[in-house]
């Protein structure tokens, strides 16, 4: 399930904040396949102001994940944003189940930047210190690194730096742009025409030295990327993405958006 984790939370890009500010939050709606097969239907809702945003993520498994795992994840996200382009988080909270575990996730921050964690049921010790207390200060949930890449990219384009700590993990989100594209439009996605096409590349920082073993998507001292396709999904909001895709050595992973409205 982690290539399809990576696609939800690559999300989100690109225009300037004054253009969003009065702007009615959305409600974008994803399918996930892999190799050509329905794996994942997913949403989000984004708030998005001047000063505040809130954003949630939902996704549950097709007909092929629940029979073979029942797999299912909620996330959502809210705090400021500084100076029209810095997003600083304040909650953060997750539920993830499966049909052997449920487990959920909370992190708060103050306003120096430092990042307290929950967990229900308690993490272990070695996840709970599996990143120093150094490399969590001043970092952004997934969730919020979403937002992130909104707010900062209005003013730069679609690049920056975002630095990601999960709860257990600690990465860099790293996006790039490969300058327009043209998308078609086909029977698993909504939109067509023009796009900003982009790179997100993960870097992993602290947390993923146990992640050795060659079926992980995350291991250690690997960087993984994903090709995004930013574009307006409807007039006067924000453009988000509206494909993205994941190149694995043994299959491709491609999450479309299906459907826009506002919230």
């Amino acid at each position: 399930m982690a290539p399809i984790r990576t696609c939800l939370a690559a999300a989100l890009c690109v225009l300037p904040l004054q253009a969003w500010a009065d702007a009615p939050a959305m409600k974008l709606d994803y399918d996930v396949y892999a190799g050509g097969i329905f794996l994942v239907s997913g949403g989000m809702t984004l708030d998005l102001d001047s000063d505040r945003y809130k954003a949630s993520v939902e996704a549950k498994g097709g007909r092929l994940i629940d029979l073979l795992s029942r797999w299912s994840y909620r996330a959502s996200a809210d705090g400021r944003v500084e100076g029209g382009a810095k997003v600083e988080p304040e909650r953060f909270q997750s539920d993830r189940q499966t049909r052997s575990r449920h487990r959920k996730l909370s992190m708060g921050y103050d306003k120096a930047g430092k990042v307290s964690v929950t967990a229900e049921p308690p993490q272990s010790d070695l996840s709970a210190n599996a990143v120093s207390p150094e490399f969590r200060p001043n970092t952004l949930d997934p969730v919020s690194a979403a937002v992130g890449v909104i707010a900062a990219s209005g003013q730069t384009g679609c690049s920056g730096t975002f630095p990601v700590f999960d709860g257990r993990r600690r990465y860099d989100v790293i996006v790039t742009s490969n300058g327009p594209d043209t998308l078609q439009k086909s029977s698993r996605n909504m939109h067509q025409g023009a796009a900003e096409k982009c790179t997100i590349r993960i870097h992993p920082v602290a947390g993923f030295e146990r992640d050795r073993e060659d079926g992980e998507f995350f291991q250690y001292g690997v960087d993984r990327t994903a090709t995004a396709w930013f574009a307006e999904p409807m007039p006067g909001q924000a453009r988000v993405p509206v494909r993205i895709q994941v190149d694995l050595d043994w299959i491709n992973v491609v999450m479309n958006l299906v459907s826009a409205s506002k919230a």
